[in-house]
């Protein structure tokens, strides 16, 4: 087993300065055994070299001095039992080489660098990424035993850290590519209708799979067990995302950010891990104030609750870091990971519901859709799996009881899967309703259909009302953005009626809301597939109305029947994991439970402890219960056992509670 298979990083990663190449090597060891940390991630090569480089072209940190930080530090990481992994960024070369080799950078249509605090953006097609970092990787893995490379900033990048955009790269390498694939001149504009930009979107995928294929061959001729990473599923061994901020993002926050981050790759790939690392800077613009401790907490505990290990990241030293409130959250959850370790990096998430994720390169809509039923899934404690659409095969569709595909990408591949899988569907969204593809149609049963582009003052009304028993006091819920008029065929039924769009002032004259007698929804003569034509997903998530949550979760819970986890309302901000061991050991099950309730949208403040919290598990029908404990407040659990269904009653006193459930088998 390859070092990161075991899925139980502890890591941390200072970005550092160029400053701060002459770092106290002994103290940053020092740091990192006190705060348990197995993993260290460290700036290497790229903009800025933190070793001797013999090479003219890779520009070396004047605070180097004599000194080999790369040396030094790989070196004392081995001696304490820690993994180095090498950080490398290429997008950017120092201004000084890029005088010598103007070829090797971005230019704008108009010609134009981009030139950053002396440093300059390159392009994935010059000659600095795609030759001359091979030959920094090569020099440096020739000189030291690292344990892995990591690339920051990998691939096409249009604005600069002040987040001024500067359009698509027109460089001549990127033009003499680019038509000599497709014959065309580039995009312009970033428009996803238009076919010239679709075809730059695969351009884009196809060289960077270039890159990453010729780093990962050369990576691996130096040993198998060197782990390649960034911020891609392509020719890696851990995918990097991160749980960040930045102030100038809309609110609200995302409470789930590790969560879904971390789902969406160990629900998709087993031959890959991730590391999700938790930003502790509150943006890009502010890399000194750290987020709120309770935000990164909650990202540290999603983190190991979805199946991962831990990542954290600070700029720079940790002796003159400006703001030290996190530290300790991070030492006291990585303390409690190493004490722990034997219950982690071995359970998957049981998967009641697969919640499939759009892509690949879905639109904002197609997200926020996906990241909308998420949301009502998590409140409604529905045990589920993400699989990343762009992967999903019949593997990963087995042991669910019920697919939901959210506004998915590419529909007629993902029909023809759904058809041999044979499980009940959720299907949710227009998009395949505004393309050429009929297999949608045709699948949920429906002779015509009308793209209505946007559906802004009208309602649907919730019929037919059997179908939705928790909504029986609301009749209409609202509408807005795209919609399809769907025409059922026979033994077909259409659902949730369209009521039209009425005056809406002044109060004297608020009428003309009635219903047309043309549907939103269908259901399949099978009853097993059901389609929703609009995105109550996405208006859920912009706004926040409980109706249309509440239109999805009636529908999924007919599908799937019984849910494996139960818990009563008024419990909707307890994140709640469930997850399994395939050898039942250590355990059987392992419950997460993370209290949300401290967060009002803005920031994470102290959740209010719960008392008394009771839920039900559904076991097989083969285990008996033989113990049940916490790993949090390390206490034993009031339970009880009856009809293959174990009642767990607790006080949840801490901010986030681990509780093992161990079975005997027949």
């Amino acid at each position: 087993m390859k070092w990161w298979e075991e899925n139980k990083q502890r890591l941390v990663q200072t970005n550092l300065r160029s400053t701060d190449a002459a770092l106290d090597r002994d103290a940053l060891i020092h740091r990192l055994k006190e705060y348990r940390a197995n993993v260290l991630l460290l700036n290497t090569g790229g903009l800025v070299a933190f070793y001797p480089t013999n090479l003219p072209f890779h520009y070396r940190s004047p605070f180097l001095g004599d000194g080999d930080l790369t040396g030094d530090m790989v070196k004392l990481c081995h001696e304490q039992g820690i993994r180095f992994i090498a950080r490398f960024d290429f997008s950017k070369i120092h201004e000084s080489v890029y005088t010598e080799h103007p070829d090797w950078v971005y230019r704008s249509a108009s010609g134009k660098i981009v030139n950053y605090n002396g440093f300059v953006h390159t392009c994935v097609n010059g000659g600095f990424q795609r030759e001359r970092s091979l030959d920094i990787l090569r020099e440096v893995l020739e000189r030291y035993p690292i344990d892995g490379v990591f690339f920051n900033m990998f691939g096409y990048f249009t604005r600069d850290y002040s987040h001024t955009y500067h359009g698509i790269c027109h460089c001549d390498a990127c033009q003499q590519r680019f038509a000599e694939q497709y014959g065309l001149q580039l995009p312009l504009q970033e428009d996803t209708e238009d076919s010239t930009f679709q075809k730059y979107q695969q351009f884009k995928l196809d060289t960077v799979h270039e890159m990453l294929s010729n780093i990962r061959s050369l990576v691996k001729s130096f040993g198998e067990n060197i782990a390649v990473s960034t911020y891609t599923d392509d020719c890696v061994d851990i995918i990097k995302h991160e749980s960040n901020t930045e102030i100038h993002r809309p609110y609200p926050l995302w409470e789930y950010s590790a969560s879904e981050n971390i789902q969406a790759v160990e629900g998709t790939w087993n031959d890959k891990t991730i590391s999700n690392v938790c930003i502790n800077a509150i943006g890009l613009d502010y890399r000194f104030q750290g987020v709120p401790k309770q935000q990164v907490q909650v990202r540290l505990a999603q983190a190991l609750a979805a199946g991962s290990g831990m990542d954290f990241c600070i700029i720079g030293v940790f002796e003159d870091y400006p703001d030290r409130k996190n530290l300790q959250i991070v030492q006291e959850m990585y303390t409690y990971h190493e004490a722990n370790e034997a219950y982690y990096g071995k359970f998957s998430l049981i998967d009641d519901v697969v919640l499939l994720k759009p892509g690949p390169n879905p639109t904002d809509e197609q997200l926020q859709e996906y990241l909308g039923i998420f949301r009502m899934l998590k409140e409604d404690h529905i045990s589920f799996r993400v699989v990343e659409q762009k992967a999903v095969t019949a593997t990963h569709l087995q042991q669910c009881k019920c697919i939901i595909c959210p506004n998915p990408v590419k529909s007629e591949a993902l029909i023809d899967l759904l058809q041999e899988v044979k499980k009940p569907i959720l299907w949710t969204g227009s998009h395949w309703a505004s393309s050429t593809d009929k297999a949608v149609a045709k699948y949920f049963g429906i002779t015509t259909w009308t793209y209505v582009k946007d559906a802004r003052w009208s309602y649907v009304s919730h019929q037919p009302k059997a179908l939705f028993p928790s909504l029986s006091l609301t009749d209409w819920s609202i509408l807005d953005g795209p919609i399809v008029h769907v025409v059922p065929s026979e033994g077909a039924v259409g659902i949730l009626e369209h009521v039209s769009a009425g005056m809406f002032g002044p109060p004297e004259m608020c009428s003309g809301n009635f219903p047309i007698g043309l549907y939103v929804g269908v259901i399949a003569a099978d009853g097993q597939r059901q389609l929703m034509a609009f995105n109550p997903g996405l208006l859920y998530k912009k706004y926040g109305y409980p109706e249309h949550k509440q239109i999805v979760i009636d529908r999924v819970r007919a599908l799937v029947g019984q849910s494996t986890i139960s818990l009563p309302h008024g419990y909707e901000q307890v994140e709640v994991f469930v997850g399994t061991y395939p050898e039942n050991t250590p355990a059987t099950y392992i419950i997460h439970l993370i209290n949300l309730n401290g967060f009002n949208g803005s920031t994470f403040l102290d959740p209010v402890s719960v008392p008394s919290l009771s839920f039900e598990l559904a076991l097989n029908t083969n285990e008996t219960v033989l113990d049940v404990y916490t790993l949090v407040s390390k206490s034993s659990v009031t339970y009880t056992y009856k009809n293959s269904k174990i009642s767990i009653n607790l006080d949840l006193l801490s901010p986030f509670e681990a509780i093992v459930v161990r079975c005997s088998k027949e």
